[in-house]
């Protein structure tokens, strides 16, 4: 929960770990699922996977479209060597702020780290195309 859902290095890294641990948490809490607070906070680590796993689909997908606008643009922007456009960018961005805004409402709990993760991917995208979502000003463009 404490580390950086967007640092995509980290996990590259990391996931694996997680999942394995998760995996071995699911099995362990079994028997202890009928206590309220062990139920609890398993549900709460089971909807963080979730959510996690939702961002990480979500941020990968803005990654890739800020990677094809830029290479675009060409060689440092020059235009030579420049790629093929993104015809239907309007489409992406609109679903992947309609994905935002869906996560938000289904998971507050969660807000800081979906700002983290999609938020800061639709800023990073809003630099390269330009379209509105809901909470575009908080990142000063």
């Amino acid at each position: 929960m404490s580390t950086n859902w967007a640092d995509y290095l980290n996990l590259v890294y990391s996931v694996p770990f997680w999942e394995a641990e998760f995996e071995k948490l699911t099995t362990v809490v079994q028997p202890y699922l009928h206590e309220p607070e062990v139920g609890d906070k398993f549900k709460q680590v089971q909807e963080m996977m979730d959510v996690f796993y939702q961002c990480e689909d979500v941020r990968d997908h803005l990654n890739e479209l800020a990677e094809l606008a830029t290479r675009a643009s060409g060689f440092m922007g020059t235009g030579f060597a420049a790629e093929e456009k993104v015809e239907n960018m309007d489409e992406h961005a609109k679903s992947a702020a309609e994905s935002y805004d869906k996560i938000l409402e289904k998971h507050p709990d969660f807000k800081p780290k979906i700002e983290q993760t999609i938020g800061h991917g639709l800023a990073i995208l809003r630099q390269k195309h330009k379209f509105k979502f809901q909470s575009m000003h908080r990142y000063f463009y």
